[in-house]
C-alpha cells in the first residue's frame, strides 16, 4: 500500500510538474515568438526606411542636375531659366520643379510662367533652419492646392546671385507609392518628425487619419508614463527601437527607426499585438492540448498500475531476490536477510552473553568449473550448479544460501564454535564430491569468517570480504576449508602495500643485488657467483625475498625485476672489463613467467649486447620445477639462449620430482644440486652413491656441477671426495654486496 501511495503521489507530482513545465514552456514560447515577430516587424520597418531614404536621395540627385543647369545661367535670363524649369518638369513625370531668386524673391515655375510669384520671408527663414540641401516638410502648394513633399538645394547663379531650386511631389503619391503597410496588410506606418508630428500618414484602413501627432495614440491612461517618456526620447534622439502601448483597449506594437536622408524624421510602424501572436497562440494551444493528453495518459497508467502492481511486485521480487537458475537467494537478498540475521545475533549476544551463537559467512566456489562447461557443455554445467545448490540449501536450512555469481556461492549460518562452522563446511565438501563433472568428483574451496574472528565488523559485506580472503588463502595452501584469521587480512594489506610501492621502488633504485660466490672445492678461488635480489625499503629496511618474490611472480612484476637484476650485473661486469680487472660468470635467476613471453630471449639479448658482454660471462638460471613443467618448451628455450651466447644453469636440481631421464635431455651448461642432496651426520652409503652418481652423470653430459647449501665441514669433506666443480654455501661465504664480491674476486685472482 505504501508503494501504491508513493506511486500515486509521484504521478500527481509528475502531473503538476508537467502543468508547471507547460506553463513555463508556454511563457518561453510566447516571449520567443513575440521577440521574433517584433524583430521581423522591425526589419520590415528598416526596409521601408531604406526605400524612403533611397527615394529622397534619388530626388536630391536629380535636383543636383537641375541646380547645375541653373548655376550656369544668369539670374536675369528668365527665358532661359523658364526653359530649363519646363524641360525638367516635362522629363520627370509627377514632379514639380521651381527656381527662386533669393535677392528678389521671384519664383520661376512652369505652371506660373504667365504670371509672377514671389517667395515670402517666412518661407526663406524656414528653409534656412534645415541647411543648404535637405528634404522639405509637407506643405500646401498654393498654386495647385495640393499637399506636397520634396527636396531643395541652394544655388548661386552665374552672375553671383543667390538662388534656390526645389523638386516636389504630391504627398499622397509618396504615401501611395510607399504604401506604408505590411505584415499581410495588418500593420501600417507613419513618418513623424522629432516632435512626433505626423509628416506622412498611411492610407491603411486601420490607421487613425485624424490625429496630427503620434503621441495622440500613446498618451492615454493605461500606458506607462516611463515607457512613453522612453519612446519620446528615442524619437527625439532618432534612435531605433520597439515599444508596446494600449490604444482603444487594444495592444499595439510600435517599431521605429530614423530616416537617414532627412533632418530628424522617423518611420514608425504600428501593428496590433494579437496579430503578431497568432502563431504563438497556435503553439500554445497545441502545448496545452498535449499537456492535457499527457495528464490523461498518466491517469490511465496510474489506474493500470494499481490493478497490476501486486503481480508485478511478486515478479520483480522473484527476479531481484532469487537466482533464476538455482532458486537460491540473490546477492541483494543475502545482504538484506543477512543484515537482519547478523543484527539478531548481536542482540542475542547482548542478552545472553557468551552462550549466544554467532553468525558465520562462508564463501565458496567450484574448482575448475570452466572445465565442466568446456568438456561437458553448458547444460551439464547448469545441472551441476543446481545439484550443488540443493546440497547448500539442505546444509544451510537454519541460515541463508546464495548464488553470488557464476560458480561462486555464499552461506550464512549460526555456529557454536569455529570448529562447528568448519565441520559444517567440510561436510558440504564431502557431499559435493558425490557430483561427478568433467570426469571427476566436484571439488570446492570454502573460506569462512566467523563473527567472533572479526569483532570490529558490522556488516554482511565486510564478513563476506573476509570469507573471500580466507578462501583465497585456502586455495594457496591447497586446503578445501579455511577459517579467516586477522593475520590473513594483515597479509593481504601487506601485499597490497608492497604492490602499491613496487613501481616507485624500482624507479628509485630500492632493489639491489647480493652475490652468492661460487668457490672451487678448496675455497681458494672464486669461480662464479649468483645474483640474489634484495629490497631495501625506506623506513622499513630489508624486505625478505620470500615475501615479495612470490607476490611479484603472481602479478608479473618479477619480469621487470629479473631484467633489472640482469642489467645491473651486466653493468658491473662491463666496468671491470673496461678496467682490465678479472671477471667470472655471475648468474641471474629467471622466473617461470618469462617462459611464456615471446619477448624473453630478445630482451635479454638486447641487454647483453648493449653492454658487450662476452658469451662465457652471461649466465641465466632456470629452476628445476619450471623446466620439468614443460620439458619440451624448456629445452627449446635453453637451445635458443645458448645460441644467443648465454650459459644456462639448472637451479634447485633434486628439490622436486627430479628425473635422471630428463637430465640427459637438458642442453644446460651447469647443474646446481639442491641442498636436499646433502645429509647430516647420520647417513647411509646409498645416499653417498646417489650424490656421486648425479655428479658423475652431469660431468659426462658436459655439465659443470655446483653443490648448493654447503654449511658444515663434514659436508665439505664429503664433496671434496666427489668430482663436483664448485661449492656455494655459508661454509665459504654468505651472499655479499657487489663491492665485497668484487673484493673477494680480486683477492682470489691475486692468490
Amino acid at each position: 500500500m505504501k508503494s501504491r501511495a508513493r506511486i500515486t503521489v509521484l504521478t500527481l507530482a509528475v502531473g503538476l510538474l508537467i502543468v508547471a513545465g507547460s506553463g513555463l514552456f508556454s511563457s518561453f514560447v510566447y516571449d520567443s515568438l513575440w521577440k521574433q515577430s517584433v524583430t521581423d516587424v522591425l526589419e520590415v520597418t528598416v526596409q521601408g526606411q531604406n526605400a524612403l531614404d533611397t527615394f529622397f536621395e534619388k530626388d536630391l540627385d536629380t535636383l543636383d542636375l537641375f541646380a547645375d543647369e541653373l548655376e550656369s545661367q544668369s539670374s536675369d535670363d528668365l527665358a532661359r531659366i523658364d526653359e530649363k524649369v519646363a524641360l525638367f518638369d516635362h522629363n520627370d513625370e509627377g514632379a514639380t520643379y521651381l527656381c527662386v531668386n533669393l535677392d528678389t524673391g521671384r519664383v520661376v515655375r512652369s505652371s506660373t510662367a504667365d504670371r509672377e510669384t514671389f517667395i515670402t520671408d517666412e518661407q526663406i527663414a524656414e528653409i534656412d533652419q534645415h541647411g543648404d540641401r535637405n528634404v522639405i516638410s509637407p506643405f500646401l502648394d498654393e498654386t495647385t492646392g495640393v499637399n506636397m513633399v520634396g527636396v531643395y538645394e541652394k544655388i548661386t547663379f552665374a552672375d553671383g546671385t543667390p538662388g534656390l531650386v526645389r523638386k516636389a511631389r504630391p504627398l499622397q503619391d509618396v504615401a501611395d507609392r510607399y504604401a506604408l503597410s505590411f505584415y499581410e496588410n495588418a500593420g501600417f506606418s507613419y513618418v513623424v518628425d522629432q516632435e512626433g508630428d505626423i509628416v506622412i500618414r498611411s492610407s491603411h484602413r486601420n490607421s487613425n487619419r485624424t490625429i496630427a501627432n503620434i503621441y495622440d495614440l500613446v498618451d492615454h491612461e493605461g500606458n506607462d508614463a516611463s515607457a512613453i517618456a522612453t519612446f519620446r526620447a528615442a524619437l527625439e534622439e532618432n534612435r531605433q527601437g520597439v515599444a508596446k502601448f494600449t490604444y482603444l483597449d487594444s495592444e499595439y506594437v510600435f517599431c521605429f527607426t530614423p530616416l537617414a536622408s532627412t533632418d530628424g524624421w522617423d518611420l514608425v510602424s504600428v501593428i496590433p499585438n494579437d496579430v503578431l501572436m497568432e502563431q504563438a497562440n497556435v503553439v500554445l494551444q497545441a502545448t496545452f492540448a498535449l499537456c492535457a493528453v499527457i495528464i490523461v495518459g498518466l491517469l490511465v497508467i496510474l489506474v493500470v498500475y494499481w490493478r497490476s502492481s501486486s503481480a508485478h511486485r511478486k515478479q520483480i521480487e522473484q527476479l531481484a531476490y532469487f537466482d533464476q537458475l538455482t532458486g537460491l537467494a540473490s546477492s541483494a537478498k543475502f545482504e538484506l536477510d543477512g543484515s537482519r540475521l547478523l543484527q539478531g545475533a548481536r542482540e542475542r549476544a547482548q542478552r545472553r552473553g557468551t552462550d549466544a551463537r554467532g553468525m558465520a559467512v562462508a564463501y565458496l566456489n567450484i574448482v575448475d568449473f570452466k572445465l565442466v562447461n568446456d568438456l561437458d557443455g553448458y547444460q551439464r554445467g547448469d545441472e551441476v550448479l543446481r545439484e550443488l545448490s540443493a546440497i547448500l540449501r539442505n546444509a544451510c536450512a537454519d541460515g541463508i544460501a546464495c548464488r553470488s555469481t557464476a560458480d561462486h556461492f555464499l552461506l550464512m549460518f549460526p555456529y557454536a564454535s569455529r570448529d562447528d562452522a568448519a565441520q559444517r563446511c567440510e561436510r558440504i565438501v564431502e557431499t559435493a564430491r558425490g557430483i561427478v563433472a568433467a570426469g571427476k568428483p566436484l571439488v570446492l574451496h570454502i573460506g569462512i569468517c566467523c563473527s567472533d574472528d572479526a569483532p570490529d565488523v558490522t556488516s554482511v559485506t565486510e564478513l563476506t570480504d573476509r570469507a573471500r580472503i580466507a578462501k583465497t588463502e585456502g586455495r594457496r595452501a591447497r586446503t578445501n576449508v579455511c577459517l579467516f584469521s586477522a593475520s590473513m587480512r594483515d597479509d593481504m594489506l601487506r601485499r597490497a602495500d608492497l604492490e602499491r610501492t613496487m613501481e616507485a621502488a624500482l624507479a628509485n633504485g630500492e632493489f639491489f643485488p647480493l652475490i652468492q660466490p661460487k668457490f672451487n672445492v678448496d675455497g681458494t678461488r672464486v669461480l662464479g657467483g649468483e645474483a640474489l635480489v634484495r629490497w631495501n625499503r625506506p623506513g622499513e629496511g630489508i624486505v625478505s625475498p620470500a615475501e615479495f618474490v612470490p607476490l611479484f611472480e603472481q602479478n608479473g612484476f618479477i619480469v621487470r625485476i629479473d631484467e633489472y637484476m640482469f642489467e645491473r650485473v651486466c653493468q658491473a661486469q662491463r666496468e671491470r672489463l673496461d678496467a682490465g680487472l678479472p671477471v667470472v660468470p655471475v648468474s641471474v635467476n629467471v622466473s617461470r613467467v618469462h617462459l611464456h613471453r615471446s619477448s624473453f630471449v630478445p630482451t635479454y639479448m638486447r641487454i647483453k649486447n648493449a653492454y658487450r658482454i662476452p658469451d662465457e660471462l652471461a649466465e641465466l638460471e632456470l629452476t628445476e620445477s619450471m623446466v620439468l613443467e614443460d620439458l619440451d618448451a624448456a629445452v627449446a628455450i635453453i637451445d635458443e639462449l645458448r645460441q644467443a651466447g648465454f650459459r644456462c644453469s639448472i637451479d634447485d636440481f633434486g628439490s622436486g620430482q627430479s628425473s635422471l631421464n630428463a637430465l640427459k635431455e637438458l642442453p644446460a651448461d651447469e647443474l646446481k644440486l639442491d641442498r636436499a642432496f646433502l645429509f647430516e651426520r647420520d647417513h647411509s652409503e646409498k645416499e653417498e652413491v646417489i650424490v656421486r652418481t648425479v655428479i658423475d652423470m652431469a660431468g659426462k653430459l658436459d655439465m659443470k656441477t655446483v653443490m648448493e647449501g654447503v654449511e658444515t665441514q663434514e659436508q665439505l669433506a664429503f664433496i671434496k671426495t666427489t668430482s663436483c666443480d664448485m661449492i656455494q654455501g655459508f661454509v665459504f661465504s654468505r651472499p655479499v654486496p657487489l663491492e665485497e664480491f668484487e673484493h673477494l674476486l680480486d683477492e682470489s685472482a691475486e692468490g
